[in-house]
């Protein structure tokens, strides 16, 4: 069905005309007369069809925006991503789960798997040393590679994540001989790291 909308939207003349009067760096197309979420299939048959952009989505505020994202990953998938904004002002973000978010968003755009990024016009003018930050804490684990547990302990500490008896929330961790819990950022539930040794047998 979806795949249907965004064909017949595409064959409309109006929609053919946007695409092909798509501004260059530096100018603007104003489009109006678009109403409820016609803009976001117009968009996402732009995705589609225009490979070689990433368009990016700025919302006036944060509920404004979440509409955005719901049309857009029903009709794209994981190439859709949200970016939301702080809660708080300043650099730091005291919810987990955003500043998890926010992360994971830099994260695919950068490694080139975003075609659309929806945000809020405060969103974009918040500056983030989120890029260096990625790089620096990023620690790849994979079942039957070799990493000495306590080296990925530090690791975890090193990042902000809290050690406790169990694991309940995001950003914590727990230790239980060859056995570590962690509950990592945009993650539904945490997950378990078994070693033998120093090689990872299981990760669930």
């Amino acid at each position: 069905m979806l795949p249907k909308l965004l064909d017949a939207f595409r064959a409309l003349p109006p929609y053919r005309a946007v695409k092909a009067a798509l501004p260059s760096r530096g100018e603007r197309v104003g489009i109006i007369g678009l109403p409820g979420s016609s803009a976001s299939v117009m968009l996402a048959a732009l995705v589609e069809e225009v490979e070689q952009r990433v368009f990016l989505v700025v919302a006036p505020a944060p509920g404004v925006a979440e509409r955005w994202f719901a049309d857009l990953d029903l009709l794209l998938g994981d190439v859709a991503r949200l970016y939301p904004q702080r809660e708080a002002l300043g650099e730091e973000e005291p919810h987990f789960e955003i500043a998890g978010e926010r992360v994971e968003s830099i994260e695919a755009t950068l490694t080139g798997r975003v075609r659309v990024l929806v945000t809020t016009l405060r969103g974009t003018a918040e500056l983030t040393r989120m890029p260096r930050a990625i790089a620096r804490g990023r620690l790849d684990l994979r079942k039957g590679a070799e990493a000495k547990p306590d080296v990925v302990i530090a690791h975890l500490g090193a990042c902000g994540y809290e050690r406790r008896p169990s694991v309940l929330d995001v950003a914590q961790f727990a230790v239980r001989g060859g056995i570590i819990d962690v509950y990592g950022y945009g993650m539904a539930a945490p997950t378990r790291i078994e070693w033998w040794e120093d090689e990872i047998v299981s990760l669930r």
